[in-house]
């Protein structure tokens, strides 16, 4: 049985979703002002392996991200750069699809952009208004009065005693600091800062506040209350805080069921920021290692809740793991035509694959566990390896070790390299080419231009290495 740590709660809690078979799910996405950094990558990948497993689980999912194109950040930033917001944003929007991709991140279902439900958001704002949740305030601006709904702190453990609201304790930015417990903007009234960016609204001329638009798309999508919220853990509060008190003072309905937690990502013990110069984007840790899969693996066998420290060092262990298993895979396809079938070896084969899908189970199940169930799939290829080692593994065992890393790698997303084959058969004949060039310029001594080819090569998936005979060649 499914077992998740609800934030709510701060407890492990048996999932069991409103509506047999069904989980409807939504992910705080990126603010598209930028690149995102890997520590934002790393709360989708954590969307990613959650989602893959709920379908594992044989789940239909319907899942839903944001994309932010419209609050301080991104405002800010185009008029600097003196682009226009829609086409500034959506660089960033594309940038952040392609890393997605890279990682093998599964596109959600929907994906919504702010810009596209502001009505959505005027709507929610004057259902708050005349509830008597919001106010408008004197600079036509409009905000959710925290003093008015009763358990406003309770999700983020926030004492009420150290809560403001009213004209002592507005925030009109969207992002505020744990200290600045107060009034929240849903509406922003239009001033120069904002430039051409704007809405007509019942409350006059301006743009909503970062915290309703999460509101907004997620229960027109999901309805008013949906299964599972997912997000950063610096998000608890106040966004998530801020989501839960505008949502459920609107509709009278929980929100959400179950919310799920990234933990934070460091580098080298340190937290990412522009100053310390280690922020880093995907291409950046590509260029010392050239494979996305080594970074998908980093993150996703380390457990979510927990702060996972990113050093080169460890990305680098990460692909040469990563590589270990891959090479177990290979050997298992090439044992494809051995002999016929050995009844008692299949007995033992088909012991070991049942009680390794158990035991992945097991981990999966236990709040997403995926450094023991990676543990297990390394067990597993080690006693695979031997029982090849002792020639015990035929053609019927063969298939059966294989259908279990195929069916697994639809949660994992990194154990068969299929892009990379369809690579090697697709360019063999040009990889070749471009060895046999190189080749001639090393015997030329002409070392730049040699280089030039193997950087080239590299970026092409193809590891080399250089013997006294020749150059052996593989796809990373």
């Amino acid at each position: 049985m499914l077992h998740f740590y609800n934030t709510a709660g701060r407890k492990k809690e048996k999932f069991i979703p409103i509506k047999k078979g069904f989980v409807k799910m939504y992910t705080c996405g990126p603010t598209i002002y930028d690149h995102a950094h890997i520590g934002n990558l790393s709360t989708y990948l954590f969307m990613d392996i959650l989602r893959r497993y709920l379908k594992f689980s044989k789940y239909k999912v319907l899942d839903v991200m944001n994309f932010t194109d419209v609050d301080d950040k991104t405002i800010k930033f185009s008029k600097q750069k003196g682009v226009p917001l829609k086409k500034y944003t959506k660089k960033f929007g594309k940038s952040i699809l392609n890393d997605f991709r890279k990682l093998n991140i599964n596109k959600p279902k929907i994906i919504c952009k702010a810009t596209k439900h502001i009505q959505e958001m005027i709507n929610l704002i004057e259902i708050l208004l005349k509830k008597g949740y919001a106010y408008q305030a004197s600079d036509k601006s409009v905000y959710f009065n925290i003093s008015k709904f009763r358990n406003y702190g309770k999700f983020a453990k926030v004492k009420r005693k150290k809560l403001l609201n009213g004209a002592s304790g507005r925030i009109l930015s969207d992002e505020y600091n744990k200290e600045n417990v107060s009034d929240f903007v849903l509406w922003k009234t239009w001033d120069k800062d904002d430039g051409n960016v704007f809405w007509n609204s019942p409350f006059g001329k301006g743009r909503p506040g970062w915290h309703i638009e999460c509101s907004a798309m997620s229960m027109k999508y999901l309805g008013p209350s949906f299964d599972i919220h997912t997000g950063a853990v610096d998000l608890i509060f106040p966004h998530h805080q801020n989501e839960i008190a505008q949502s459920e003072a609107a509709t009278g309905k929980k929100f959400v069921k179950y919310w799920l937690h990234r933990g934070f990502l460091q580098v080298n013990k340190n937290k990412m920021s522009k100053s310390l110069g280690n922020l880093y984007v995907l291409d950046e840790i590509l260029k010392k290692v050239d494979d996305p899969m080594a970074f998908r693996y980093l993150v996703l066998t380390s457990h979510y809740r927990k702060s996972l420290n990113f050093t080169f060092s460890s990305l680098k262990s990460s692909k040469r793991a990563l590589d270990r298993i891959r090479e177990f895979t290979e050997r298992v396809l090439s044992q494809q035509n051995k002999s016929k079938n050995n009844k008692k070896n299949l007995i033992e084969i088909k012991k070991e694959t049942k009680k390794a899908r158990n035991n992945f189970i097991k981990a999966m199940d236990d709040d997403l566990n995926t450094s023991k169930a990676i543990a297990g799939i390394f067990n597993f290829v080690n006693k695979i390896n031997k029982l090849i080692d002792k020639n015990m593994v035929d053609k019927g065992g063969i298939k059966l070790i294989y259908l279990f890393i195929k069916e697994i790698d639809q949660v994992w997303g990194f154990l068969i390299p299929k892009k990379q084959k369809a690579s090697k058969t697709k360019h063999k004949d040009k990889i070749k080419e471009l060895i046999k060039k190189r080749n001639k310029l090393r015997q030329l001594k002409n070392w730049e231009k040699a280089d030039k080819i193997k950087t080239k090569l590299i970026k092409m998936g193809v590891e080399l290495k250089d013997t006294s005979q020749k150059t052996i060649w593989k796809i990373k």
